[in-house]
């Protein structure tokens, strides 16, 4: 798999889970929903590493690798299940692209990258500029919402942390054999919550089983494949940054499959997201150094 099809596969897989997430809880309470799709993902992800005869190494540095990934995979994946009750798939996905400004901010002291030069600036100041329009035309500041807020912000910082600490412990382990062993690590993590926190099951949609199942095989399986198999070869960073253009496709999901609001302050703020975007990857010829 060449890296530019996996980074596209990543983008997709995070701009099409927030909706995934909203659907998936229709029945299920968020934490069931969660504990569902991981446990489903976890046995398939061992059974793709037996049939390609890879081992899922257990030795300390592995070890270390799949619980640093549990940073993002359950803290994270929790509060965003919970936060989801409260803000819209869009939101969730706009509020994501702050991870590039937490993964620079923590990859500069814990892995020693080069700090940003002018383009990436000027990038990062106009995706800024464009989740701040977003968000102050399109989030009501009740109560529920500012609790959203907080978790999915929260779930931000522990993705990008584990990013970033997998990235320093370099444990040098197949993508696969990280896949399944991250998946195993966090099931009882997430069982544990599920049999403290988790409501009974209520009516359960064929939206909502599809929703699971889609999570479980792209969001998790072919996700994180595609996640870890991209972050051996680019800098941390510089993969978070893939978090800019999500929210304009998970809008427009959000609008087309959800019922979700268009408005003009999500068009000109995915507008300066994407603008953004494109100085950032091509910024150096119009800011020479």
């Amino acid at each position: 798999m060449s890296t530019v099809i996996a980074y596209i596969i990543v983008i997709f897989v995070w701009a099409t889970t927030p909706l995934g997430i909203k659907w998936s809880s229709e029945g299920f309470s968020p934490l069931a929903g969660a504990f569902w799709r991981i446990f489903i993902a976890a046995i398939v992800a061992w059974l793709i590493a037996k049939c390609m005869g890879i081992t899922v190494p257990r030795h300390k540095k592995a070890i270390l690798s799949y619980s640093v990934t549990s940073i993002g995979l359950f803290l994270g994946m929790v509060t965003t299940y919970i936060g989801a009750s409260y803000l819209s798939s869009g939101m969730i996905s706009v509020l994501f692209g702050l991870s590039p400004i937490i993964s620079s901010v923590i990859a500069r002291y814990v892995l020693d990258e080069p700090p940003f030069g002018v383009p990436q600036w000027v990038a990062l100041s106009l995706a800024i500029t464009g989740l701040i329009v977003v968000f102050r035309g399109d989030v009501n500041l009740a109560e529920q919402s500012l609790i959203g807020l907080a978790l999915i912000v929260f779930a931000v910082f522990c993705f990008s942390l584990s990013g970033i600490l997998i990235k320093k412990i370099d444990a040098s382990l197949h993508t696969v054999a990280q896949t399944s062993g991250s998946l195993l690590f966090a099931v009882p993590l997430f069982g544990l919550i599920y049999i403290l926190f988790a409501e009974p099951v209520a009516e359960v949609s064929d939206k909502s089983i599809m929703a699971i199942l889609y999570l479980a095989f792209f969001g998790s399986i072919i996700g994180f494949f595609s996640y870890f198999y991209v972050l051996e070869r680019l800098p941390a960073t510089a993969v978070s940054l893939s978090t800019l253009v999500t929210p304009v496709l998970a809008i427009a999901l959000g609008v087309m499959l959800n019922g979700e609001q268009l408005t003009s302050s999500i068009i000109v703020g995915a507008a300066l997201i994407s603008g953004g975007l494109c100085i950032y990857h091509w910024g150096d010829k119009l800011f020479p150094a």
